[in-house]
């Protein structure tokens, strides 16, 4: 009998262990704007920075607005220390948009 398929949910904020599915119900529950919000309400974001640019994201989606990846990449990349993670995310939520960080 074949097992099923989990899928493991990766940490966005790897600093204080704070999955994608936390910051997305945070901020969701408490309508959250900004990252400082969230790290506030959840942690994420507030170590390395290096999930800022991903928290960001999440905030544009759940308001429905749409920064441009070439702001959010040149406003963040400089914080993000894990290699490729940028490329997944975007290739997940913005499939079109070429990414080489």
């Amino acid at each position: 009998m074949k097992k099923p398929d989990i899928e493991i949910e990766e940490n966005i904020c790897q600093c204080y262990q704070v999955s994608e599915s936390t910051i997305r119900s945070c901020i969701a529950a408490k309508n959250l704007k900004t990252v400082e919000e969230v790290t506030q309400a959840c942690e994420a974001g507030g170590g390395c920075h290096s999930c800022h640019i991903l928290i960001d994201l999440f905030i544009d989606e759940y308001h429905k607005k749409s920064t441009p990846m070439e702001t959010l990449v040149h406003e963040h990349a400089d914080k993000v220390k894990k290699r490729g993670i940028l490329g997944r995310f975007f290739k997940k939520f913005k499939p079109d948009v070429p990414v080489t960080k």
